[in-house]
């Protein structure tokens, strides 16, 4: 059965500390603990980004596609003037359990926006580029340099969002969840000539980073 993944991204006010907890972190807790409970739910996890540690991701994992947290609960914890950003994928391969993020030491999330004017050749290609790059990435680096973990999946909802640099005003997100040893052998890997030949075609038909989904990296703690 395929599952469906939903991401939450959301900047927390500098007060609310769930890993200790304090009082608000409880509340928090309460709010990620409620979503056990929806029908489909299978599996969650959540932590801070290292490049900004008030931004938080969470991760639900939904054997029932209809599937939705309570994030609109989140808004008491927010930084002010921020709003919450989510996005719902099948990744492949699926990601059956969110214990594969909470064993790798550190996650990349990234997610690379394409302008919905591709034609069916453009895409076609764009496949095989995405194909090339995880191939490089996972059976051509040598080992101690590749990722732990590699999944990746077109986000299904929102199934386009507003892009002002795309001729059709709109894009298309692929999403990837990739594991590393550590922050710094993904840097190193971002280097390495695998990646840049493979990176480059994939760089050529991609857009600017939507708004809130620039890479992140994040260790995740299962809820």
């Amino acid at each position: 059965m395929s599952q469906t993944a939903e991401f939450i991204f959301f900047k927390l006010k500098p007060t609310v500390k769930p890993e200790g907890p304090n009082d608000e972190g409880n509340e928090l807790l309460k709010v990620f603990n409620a979503t056990k409970q929806q029908s489909g739910y299978h599996s969650s996890a959540w932590g801070r980004t290292v490049e900004d540690e008030s931004v938080v991701a969470w991760i639900i994992v939904w054997t029932d596609a209809r599937g939705a947290s309570h994030s609109a609960q989140l808004a008491p914890f927010l930084e002010p003037n921020t709003s919450v950003t989510t996005l719902y994928t099948t990744l492949v391969p699926s990601l059956t359990d969110t214990e594969t993020l909470t064993t790798n030491p550190v996650t990349e999330l990234v997610a690379l926006s394409f302008p919905t004017s591709l034609n069916p050749d453009e895409h076609s290609a764009l496949n095989q580029n995405l194909i090339d790059f995880r191939t490089a990435l996972t059976e051509k680096l040598e080992e101690g340099k590749r990722p732990v973990s590699w999944s990746m999946g077109h986000v299904d909802r929102p199934g386009g969002v507003e892009h002002t640099a795309s001729p059709s005003g709109r894009a298309f997100v692929q999403f990837a969840a990739v594991g590393w040893e550590s922050v710094e052998t993904h840097m190193a890997v971002r280097e390495t000539r695998e990646f840049k030949e493979t990176i480059q075609p994939i760089r050529e038909k991609a857009l600017s980073p939507v708004e809130g989904l620039k890479m992140k990296h994040v260790s995740f703690k299962k809820i």
